[in-house]
């Protein structure tokens, strides 16, 4: 008799309680016939009791860290931690709207090594709901038709996004999230460098979590700022992964764009934080902001 496929289920999770997508993951596991596993690993949330019930669930169990040290370093303890040869993680404030989610991953697990060698598989995001006075979903639902798989499949490493995504145990072992990203923020980006310079194949498909909840305005301007911070700290890593950074490059004097930006940095902030904020508006605010940081 043929052995059953088995699968390490991974949410990393911070100051949100991801019980329900736990029960839901788990419905799909069993429902797909998979021997499995799901592990959420708590990074230090202020209240690291909001999801005890996960260790109630069957097959389910919660690791707490005392400290939070970052979504990558939370990444790699449930890596070590995991018990079966593939890992699918899944970050903790999206919804899996798709019955199929598991089996269509399943299905490329068991082909991986009989019809090619992918030893990762991205799957990709969605944009839920109707928020036209939020920048984080009209900025999201702008990008959305450039997001599908053939056009992540095109820059295949550079495209690659930690939401949602199946890896073999033994490469993420291999080739770890880099721990110096403390913060959130392009930590993916730099692990699709990582998965390149490694040779791993990365294979990516239509198989999205679903995007339901945004940050409001000025804390999604808050999150952007950061991560433009992080992008500038690490821009010669990232120098050909990222399009801010290629934009940069033909805006020159760049002493210029600097007193430029900084003459409508505020105006176009409130403007951003406002009612009717401009993804135009945001995309200049982002290279602007990047620039200012050197």
């Amino acid at each position: 008799m043929e052995a059953k496929q088995g699968i390490s289920v991974l949410i990393p999770v911070y100051n949100s309680c991801c019980v329900g997508q736990v029960e839901r993951l788990s419905q799909l596991c069993a429902a797909a016939g998979v021997d499995y596993e799901i592990i959420v690993a708590d990074d230090g949330s202020a209240d690291p009791t909001m999801n005890a019930a996960v260790d109630g669930l069957p097959h389910c169990r919660l690791v707490t860290k005392r400290e939070n040290t970052g979504s990558a370093a939370t990444r790699n303890l449930l890596a070590q931690e995991a018990q079966h040869d593939w890992l699918l993680f899944v970050d903790a404030d999206v919804e899996i709207t798709r019955d199929d989610f598991v089996e269509r991953y399943l299905t490329c697990i068991s082909r991986s090594g009989e019809t090619d060698d992918t030893d990762v598989v991205n799957g990709g995001i969605s944009v839920g709901g109707y928020h036209p006075d939020n920048l984080r979903w009209k900025y999201e639902k702008q990008a959305e038709p450039a997001h599908d798989a053939p056009h992540r499949q095109q820059r295949s490493y550079s495209e690659f996004r930690s939401t949602n995504f199946v890896i073999r145990r033994s490469v993420m072992l291999r080739c770890p999230f880099d721990e110096r990203f403390k913060a959130s923020g392009y930590e993916d980006v730099y692990f699709g460098r990582t998965l390149r310079e490694a040779h791993v194949k990365v294979t990516h498909i239509d198989n999205p979590v679903t995007m339901t909840s945004y940050e409001d305005n000025e804390r999604f301007m808050q999150k952007t700022e950061r991560n433009l911070r992080t992008l500038a700290r690490f821009s010669h890593e990232l120098r050909d992964d990222s399009g801010i950074i290629r934009c940069s490059r033909w805006l020159v004097p760049r002493c210029l764009w600097r007193t430029l930006f900084r003459l409508i940095q505020s105006p176009l902030r409130r403007q951003l934080c406002g009612p009717s904020p401009s993804v135009a508006g945001y995309h200049l605010y982002r290279v602007g902001f990047y620039i200012g940081t050197f």
